[in-house]
């Protein structure tokens, strides 16, 4: 994905109503609780339908609130603060904001760099037992194996991809560490 599509869709999640983001959080919740329902072989009834709808609008209001919440936290903070919004467009666009100072981002980002060295080889250790987990739902339910099949897709596909996407990601906070003057870095490889 080009640094241009995520701008894009942040700036068309930034631009919609907060119903619609509701909306979509409460329909996505119901669709994937159903359709895991329905995977494993269960009936899907009109009450099942509706608690689950109503949970999903009940989380689809707590997902607004919540971003609001962090917005409204982030605007009352320094325009080159270091928030979770400022570090990520700036490793997406590789460009660090004009504020942005070099011991408190340089702080941030050497975090990121520390979590993301685990989260390399742990990654595909999890996933890969929860793929095999999934080898075990295909056998266990013969008649359903949908269920299996599609985790153990899902599972595998995050074994494979995390570790890519965090060296690639690790490439590009390196780049933003560089942009600082050398005398005040603190990168440790």
């Amino acid at each position: 994905m080009t640094n241009n599509s995520t701008g894009r869709w942040q700036e068309l999640l930034r631009r919609a109503p907060r119903w619609l983001i509701a909306l979509v959080v409460a329909v996505g919740w119901a669709a994937i609780q159903l359709g895991m329902r329905y995977l494993r072989g269960k009936e899907v009834v009109a009450e099942d339908v509706a608690f689950t709808s109503a949970f999903g609008v009940a989380i689809g209001i707590f997902v607004v609130w919540f971003g609001r919440r962090v917005q409204a936290k982030e605007r009352n903070l320094p325009p080159g603060s270091p928030t979770p919004a400022n570090i990520q467009k700036a490793i997406s666009t590789g460009q660090l904001p004009e504020q942005a100072s070099a011991e408190q981002w340089e702080a941030e980002l050497i975090w990121i760099l520390i979590r993301d060295r685990h989260t390399v080889w742990v990654a595909p250790l999890v996933f890969g037992l929860f793929t095999a987990l999934a080898v075990f739902l295909i056998f266990d339910s013969p008649e359903h194996p949908w269920f299996g099949v599609v985790c153990g897709v899902l599972f595998l596909v995050l074994a494979i991809w995390l570790p890519a996407w965090e060296r690639r990601r690790r490439a590009r906070i390196r780049e933003l560490m560089a942009q600082f003057p050398d005398n005040t870095s603190q990168v440790h490889n």
